[in-house]
């Protein structure tokens, strides 16, 4: 009985095996096996009941589209150079998600959002250089700044006092080198990461930033505030203002602090004293912020309010005397919630380096790199000091190889040329070559993702089937529907039976606001037919007071078009009066009542042109069902039914 069981699986899996790795379908010479079958079926089929019938009418339109693109493929269509160059537009955004070290990302995306949820107050001192600067003086910066930090900790002067008194950072004289209260993506990466590492009340080691060294205290750290809305009120004084400016801004506020505390609306408040203009306008009401966004005054009154509908207490900033109320408050988001941001917010960072330098780590490690020192050295003796210069060039082809990825070699000249496309005036050539290597390897990377990776080779391949399709079919169906002027007009001749009015009318319709309005329109309406009066000049005498009192339409109607219309008899002459719910009254002056008739061209041009496509539509595809033989395996098909 075992042996019985086991031989039925084996023959029920083969069976299964057998099919799936069977072509469902053949056009020519071209398989289309039951997988990518499915890839597609399955994508926009998710909730059908399949069924035969179901399976017939889909097979039926994929052989349609099927043929298509093979009719393209067999123009060349494929081969175009502006078919080439937009399928590697989409190719590569198709690749970026498959070009990334994603372990590296998934650690760098969470490190962000646990640094979202804390707020970091600190200080710091830069010692800078430039961007340029020689190894010799960056030693010498970097020296500078762990003198600074010994004399600190020697206790032989204030961390704030250093920074006022070293520091290349100029606000350091007005604020001693506090930057205040800030959060993940708000500094440098590198920066951010020693002031999130940094115990309270210690001073880091100087860190390296595009701006120099730094020396950061940490100062504060403390559950992220998130963002709030605030409403606000201000009496300017400026920076640097007298004492006289600033007190009757004072006096200003306190006024308007009474207001408010006798039960006064804030934002009728702002809107009527408050001095900046581009919000009392909206009641006050300043955007959204969060920390490190105002002023610190600012920033540390507007976050200690606790309710929505507080109001603060006057307080001055370099700016003025403000009074602010709490509107809003949002806190840091779930994870889920706020994913998509902080990737963006990633690629838009620093961190988008470390993430390129962590996928060269990984690909390094995946494929075997051989280079060959003697050959680099040789090119380097010769090539450094012009390529320090940025004047590198060649006057010849060197094929000698320079090293291999796998079995893929990579000759002197690819570097040499590298080389010439990327230098510039201080270019390290050591720096350079490995730049050139890692750019090899994600070109490596990126020739194997078909072969790697089935999804992305099945969703290329929707890509460029789709591609081939619309560029074919604009050409067959819809752009020459639309170009082709003597075939629409044959079309049109062969089927204007199918393009006709049927009985319409010609009217206008009076809108009137009340029984009295109504009763002057009606009057002027037959001064109009006397020829006395138009239309616009009604309007115009009507509306004299009040714009609304009387609204006009005039058009050609058919049933279905208007509910007024709907409403009346269709003869000639002024309708009876209609009265809406609101005492609204309708007044109708059917013109003509015309018959049903057959259109012109003009008339039915967009409807014509849909059909008209659709007829070629139809044509073309008889066309390729008697042009390419076709097999398909219903048994394979039918397979999917469960």
């Amino acid at each position: 009985m075992m042996e019985k069981r086991l031989t039925l699986s084996f023959i029920l899996g083969f069976f299964v095996f057998y099919v799936s790795a069977q072509n469902i379908l053949s056009i020519e010479n071209e398989n289309i096996s039951l997988e990518e079958f499915e890839n597609i079926f399955y994508k926009n089929n998710h909730d059908a009941e399949i069924t035969k019938n179901y399976l017939d009418e889909y097979i039926n339109l994929f052989i349609n589209f099927k043929l298509k693109v093979y009719e393209a493929k067999d123009l060349g269509m494929d081969t175009a150079a502006s078919f080439i160059t937009e399928l590697e537009g989409y190719r590569k955004q198709l690749a970026k998600p498959y070009l990334k070290n994603n372990d590296f990302d998934t650690q760098m995306l969470n490190e962000a959002y646990e640094r979202m949820k804390k707020d970091v107050n600190a200080s710091h001192i830069l010692i800078s250089f430039d961007q340029q600067a020689s190894e010799k003086d960056k030693k010498e910066s970097y020296a500078k700044a762990l003198d600074i930090r010994t004399s600190i900790i020697d206790g032989k002067m204030s961390f704030a006092e250093a920074a006022r008194n070293y520091s290349d950072d100029n606000s350091a004289v007005s604020n001693s080198g506090n930057l205040g209260y800030f959060t993940a993506f708000m500094m440098v990466y590198g920066f951010e990461t020693a002031a999130y590492e940094t115990k309270i009340g210690q001073i880091s080691m100087p860190v390296e930033t595009k701006y120099g060294y730094h020396l950061i205290k940490v100062n504060d750290t403390r559950d992220a505030v998130g963002q709030v809305k605030v409403s606000h009120i201000m009496f300017k004084t400026g920076k640097g203002a007298d004492k006289d400016k600033v007190k009757l801004a004072y006096d200003k506020i306190l006024e308007v602090n009474q207001l408010l505390k006798s039960g006064e609306d804030f934002s009728d408040v702002a809107e009527r004293f408050s001095e900046d203009r581009s919000t009392a306008v909206k009641g006050g009401v300043l955007p959204m912020f969060g920390v490190g966004k105002m002023v610190p005054e600012f920033e540390s009154v507007a976050f200690s309010l606790k309710n929505i509908g507080d109001i603060s207490d006057p307080f001055l900033t370099d700016y003025g005397w403000h009074i602010i109320q709490l509107i809003e408050r949002k806190s840091i988001p779930e994870f889920d919630e706020i994913k998509g941001d902080i990737k963006t917010m990633i690629a838009k960072d620093s961190r988008s380096e470390l993430s390129e330098l962590a996928l060269y780590d990984k690909l390094r490690k995946i494929y075997k790199v051989v280079n060959r020192p003697n050959i680099y050295s040789s090119f380097r003796k010769r090539a450094a000091l012009d390529i320090k210069d940025g004047k590198f060039s060649v006057s010849s082809k060197n094929k000698e190889i320079l090293l291999y990825i796998d079995n893929i070699s990579v000759s002197v000249h690819e570097f040499a040329l590298y080389v010439i496309e990327n230098q510039s005036t201080g270019s390290n050539i050591d720096e350079m070559y490995i730049d050139f290597v890692n750019k090899k390897l994600l070109f490596y990377e990126d020739s194997k993702l078909e072969e790697k990776y089935p999804d992305y080779k099945a969703l290329l391949k929707e890509y460029r089937e789709g591609i081939l399709l619309f560029d074919l079919t604009n050409k067959k169906v819809w752009g020459k529907a639309v170009e082709d002027t003597i075939g629409l007009e044959l079309f049109f001749s062969n089927n204007q039976q199918s393009y006709s009015w049927p009985e319409r009318v010609n009217a206008t319709i009076y809108k009137c606001i009340d029984m009295a309005t109504a009763k002057r329109v009606k009057k002027l309406i037959y001064k109009q037919k006397r020829g006395n009066i138009t239309n616009t000049e009604i309007l115009n005498e009507i509306n004299i007071d009040n714009p609304l009192s009387l609204q006009i339409t005039e058009n050609k109607f058919i049933k279905g078009d208007n509910e007024y219309i709907d409403m009346i008899n269709w003869k000639n002459g002024i309708s009876r009066d209609i009265v809406l719910a609101d005492g609204t009254y309708i007044l109708i002056n059917i013109h003509q009542v015309i018959p049903s008739s057959l259109k012109e061209l003009n008339e039915a041009r967009g409807k014509v042109i849909s059909d008209y496509q659709n007829a070629l539509e139809k044509e073309w595809i008889t066309n390729l069902r008697s042009k390419y033989s076709i097999k398909l395996n219903k048994q394979v098909l039918y397979s999917l039914i469960k």
